[in-house]
This record gives structure tokens, C-alpha cells and sequence, in this order.
């Protein structure tokens, strides 16, 4: 079920539209076979009409009777003009009548003949030896008029197991476009529900105090984007106020020196340092080392890692490595095809990003909550999306994991950032000659001695 739900609105709108044809195709296929069996059954009618009358004129031949009004000129005449309106209406049904059309035509040039000679015998008097050839030319046009009547008959048949498939068809058309419509409240619904959980989440934020938090307003601005299927203009939001987050952490961590260094004389203490070493006590872990541990770790066909920098991480090595372990198989526990995990860094001054991208696939809403959510829980999350959570905290690093879309939408795959500190190159060396604690007035008494 959730996987309609992720069904684009477009391809749920095709769906319902190709329903939609399918029933008024269906219907109006049913219509045409409709009207085609009532002008079958109107000819049928007529022309049964048609014979009863020249049924009249034979018995009335058989029993000699030439004074009856069924022999006379205008009675026959009449049964040849009804003869011929049939031909006329059954024109339209040629093509589905088949033979009965040729033995329609056959019966009424037989009832020609037929009247002919009853209009040149009813002045005999002795028309009883004469009966022979129309009593068997009557049997020959009764003949016509039955065979015509039985394959009328079949044709009508055959219209009705048509329309019994039309039916059918009208019948699936209607349910696949409740189906769709089904599918779009759906969606519309889910969406709603969305729109109304991230409003509650931002007001609770809002009471608590916490709506300039960074980080908060990501998430909520980018999942309210993402539920009305923006996601091209979340994404820009999302890298742009991630540059600015980014610019706004190397701000502060400049800043903090000289705002340490404003503090009351009473409290204030200095180090007095000569030539003191600024070493890092942090462990220093090679970008391009770690890599290669993580080739000899994962199958050649499974990574392609684009040409990068040497740097050095302020990170444990071990920490690193297991770090993009988890993140490679992060990513292929999702992989439906032998796609290879893009591996691309981006070096700053202080920190060093990796990508691991991955095209064809795509992360889950209950994973993308859960990366930047620490309150949802992991269960039956993938196990390496959570070791990899574990050791990015671990490690004091940063990480996302997102969704890339191209400039139409379209979604092209899933990514993994991990953002890590670098080490920074040393100038010089120093060496600590003394360090000496104190109130400013107490030191500078000290000094002048």
C-alpha cells in the first residue's frame, strides 16, 4: 500500500483517464451494438409481415378462390412495396447480416415471380391444374424466409456475447477509476495528515522556545516542501540552508576565542607562554589511507571513488574506516541493480565533506525522519543505517542522508554526506618555557620582581 501512496499524481491521473476512455469506449461500442439489434429485430418483424401477407395470397390460390381481395392487383402490390422497404432498411445492416442479405433478395425477386403469376391466373376459371409450379415456388420462398430467419438470429447472438464483453470492460474500467480516484484521496489525505503533524511539531517547538534552532527549521521547512511534492525547491532550500549553517559554525568556533577573552579583572587568568606548542592531542587519520582500507573492504565492482585530496582528519583511523563501511553498505542494502557507490569529497579549510551517492534508489520517509530525528525510534530499520548513526556520534562528526532530484523532479538517486573536521597544518613549533596562574594585579606584582 504505501508504495501506491508513492505513485506520482501524473501517473495516477494517465491511469484514470485510460479507465475513463475504457468505459465510454465500452459504453458506446455497447450502444452501437444495441441499436444494430433493434433494426435487426425491426427487419425481422417486417419481414415476417411481409410474408403473412403473401401466405394470404397463396391459400386463397389454393382454394381457387379468385374473387378473394388477398389475389387482387393492389393487395399484391402492396406485399411487393413492403418487400421493398425491408430491402431498403436491411442496406445499413449488410455488412452484419452476411448470407441473410443475398436469401433477402432472393425471397423477394421469388415473391415478384410469385405475384406475376397469381395476377395472370386469377381470370382462369380452371386454376387448379395450375397450382403445382406456385405451390412449389411458395416452398422455395418459405424455405428463404426461414434460413433468413436463423441467421438473423445467430448475428443478434453473436451481438449480444460482444456486449456481454463490453460490459465486462465497462465494469473493470469503473473499477480501476475508483481505483485511482481511491488513490489521489489518498494521497491528498496523507498529505493533510503531514501538513497537520508538522504544524504541531513546529508549535510545540514554537512554546518550548526552540524555533530559531537551525537545524529544527531545516527539517520543517524541507518536510513541509516535500508533502506538497516540491521537491526540487527543497532541495535547493536544503543546500542553501546548509551553507548557511555551515558558514554559521565556522563563524562561532572564530569568534570564541575573543569572546573567552572578555572577562572581569577580578576573575581573569592568564597563561604567561613562551614559545608554546600548539599541537593537537586529537588522532590525525589520512582521507586517502582510510579509503583504501575501504576498497580492501568492499568488492571493486561496488565503488568508483572520483579523484580527491590527501588530508588529514581529526579522527580515530578505526572510527573513519567502520564509519564508511557502514555508509557503503548503507546505501547497497538498498541497490536494485550492479549501479557502483560514488565516493566525492569536498575540502575546506576546517572540515572535509564525503559523498556516498548512490543513483536508482531512494531512502524512505521513516529513514530520512530517523537520520535527522533523534527521537524515532530504529526498530526495523536497516542495522547499518543505525551502526552508521552510532559512529557519527561517536566520532563527533555530522551526517545527512537525502533524496537527489534533478532540475524537472525527478528523484536520481540517494546520498550520504558525512561532514568531518580537518586538521589543520603547523606553522612552527614551540616549546612551553612556563606557565604562570593568577589574578592580573597579582601577576604583574610577580613579573616586576
Amino acid at each position: 500500500m504505501k508504495k501506491l501512496l508513492t505513485i506520482r499524481p501524473a501517473g495516477i491521473f494517465i491511469f484514470a483517464s485510460l479507465s475513463l476512455a475504457m468505459i465510454l469506449g465500452s459504453f458506446w461500442h455497447y450502444q452501437s451494438n444495441q441499436n444494430q439489434l433493434g433494426r435487426l429485430s425491426v427487419l425481422n418483424q417486417g419481414l415476417s409481415t411481409c410474408f403473412n401477407r403473401v401466405s394470404q395470397t397463396f391459400t386463397a390460390m389454393m382454394i381457387s378462390d379468385a374473387q378473394s381481395p388477398y389475389v387482387k392487383s393492389e393487395f399484391t402490390n402492396l406485399s411487393n412495396e413492403c418487400f421493398a422497404e425491408a430491402a431498403a432498411g436491411s442496406k445499413a445492416l449488410k455488412s452484419s447480416m452476411g448470407r441473410a442479405y443475398e436469401n433477402l433478395n432472393q425471397l423477394i425477386s421469388e415473391t415478384h415471380w410469385f405475384h406475376e403469376k397469381v395476377s395472370r391466373l386469377q381470370n382462369q376459371k380452371e386454376i387448379s391444374s395450375m397450382l403445382a409450379p406456385i405451390s412449389d415456388r411458395y416452398g422455395r420462398m418459405e424455405n428463404y424466409r426461414q434460413t433468413m430467419s436463423d441467421e438473423i438470429d445467430a448475428t443478434s447472438t453473436l451481438i449480444r456475447k460482444v456486449q456481454r464483453n463490453d460490459e465486462f470492460l465497462m465494469g473493470i474500467g469503473l473499477i480501476m477509476f475508483v481505483i485511482a480516484l481511491s488513490l489521489l484521496s489518498l494521497q491528498e489525505y496523507q498529505r493533510f495528515e503531514m501538513k497537520r503533524s508538522i504544524e504541531r511539531e513546529a508549535l510545540n517547538y514554537l512554546t518550548a522556545g526552540q524555533a530559531n534552532v537551525g537545524a529544527i527549521v531545516d527539517r520543517l521547512v524541507e518536510g513541509a516542501l516535500t508533502s506538497q511534492n516540491m521537491l526540487v525547491t527543497a532541495q535547493i532550500f536544503r543546500d542553501y540552508h546548509g551553507d548557511i549553517l555551515e558558514r554559521q559554525t565556522t563563524r562561532l568556533s572564530t569568534d570564541a576565542p575573543a569572546h573567552e577573552a572578555i572577562q572581569e579583572e577580578e576573575n581573569f587568568t592568564t597563561n604567561v607562554v613562551s614559545e608554546i606548542s600548539m599541537a593537537d592531542v586529537r588522532e590525525k587519520t589520512s582521507l586517502k589511507e582510510a579509503l583504501v582500507t575501504l576498497q580492501n573492504l568492499q568488492l571493486k565492482e561496488n565503488l568508483h571513488i572520483a579523484e580527491l585530496r590527501d588530508v588529514q582528519l581529526l579522527a580515530n583511523s578505526e572510527g573513519v574506516e567502520h564509519m564508511m563501511n557502514a555508509a557503503v553498505n548503507a546505501l547497497l542494502s538498498h541497490r536494485n541493480d550492479d549501479k557502483k557507490i560514488m565516493i566525492a569529497s569536498q575540502v575546506h579549510s576546517d572540515r572535509v565533506i564525503l559523498n556516498f551517492f548512490l543513483a536508482g534508489s531512494v531512502f524512505t520517509i521513516t529513514e530520512l525522519e530517523y537520520a535527522s530525528n533523534p527521537g524515532v525510534i530504529a526498530e526495523g530499520l536497516d542495522m547499518n543505517l543505525q551502526i552508521l548513526k552510532e559512529m557519527v556520534s561517536l566520532a563527533n562528526a555530522q551526517w545527512f542522508i537525502e533524496n537527489k532530484v534533478d532540475r524537472h523532479g525527478k528523484i536520481t538517486g540517494m546520498n550520504i554526506r558525512l561532514i568531518l573536521d580537518r586538521a589543520m597544518k603547523e606553522n612552527r613549533s614551540k616549546n612551553l618555557i612556563s606557565v604562570m596562574k593568577g589574578k592580573k594585579k597579582d601577576l604583574a606584582k610577580t613579573l616586576s620582581h
